[in-house]
């Protein structure tokens, strides 16, 4: 895999990695606890993470943790959590058939969304607002939906 050019994004890495997964296939929201994690730069260490480390970032959590689930079917999904401006990701038993939110949720396999969104939306811009009560003319905005990665892990091999 490519190197990562933010040394915030690679430190994140090394902590992330190699982090023990709870499987708790009767339980999912102590698995999706058990399991998140929270990332963002400080003030001084934003200029320096482009959404393209973010992108390389998930890539090797994605590929560390297909290593050590083997035999294990989960879920890794990811989101923007705006209102703590964070990257979050977590992951939970396929078993369970869904993903752990309380809203409604746009599941993507575009992992560069969210990246986007993470870094050039919200922590480059001091003004970002997730979910809008209202839109410029005043009328009720429609309902916020929010874009999560899932990635199934470990990948399924080809048939």
């Amino acid at each position: 895999m490519p190197m990562m050019h933010s040394a915030v994004v690679a430190s994140w890495l090394a902590m992330a990695k190699d982090d023990a997964v709870v499987i708790d296939p009767d339980d999912i929201n102590h698995e999706a606890m058990s399991n998140m994690w929270r990332f963002s730069p400080t003030d001084e260490e934003t200029p320096h993470v482009a959404a393209a480390d973010i992108v390389e970032f998930i890539g090797q959590v994605i590929a560390a943790r297909s290593s050590a689930l083997a035999g294990e079917a989960m879920l890794f999904y990811c989101w923007h959590d705006a209102q703590c401006r964070q990257l979050r990701f977590s992951l939970v038993s396929r078993s369970h058939g869904r993903l752990p939110f309380r809203r409604e949720v746009r599941a993507t396999q575009d992992v560069s969304l969210i990246a986007e969104r993470v870094v050039n939306g919200d922590w480059r811009n001091a003004h970002f607002m997730q979910d809008p009560s209202e839109d410029a003319d005043g009328q009720e905005a429609a309902p916020f939906i929010l874009p999560v990665f899932v990635f199934p892990v470990p990948q399924a091999s080809p048939a």
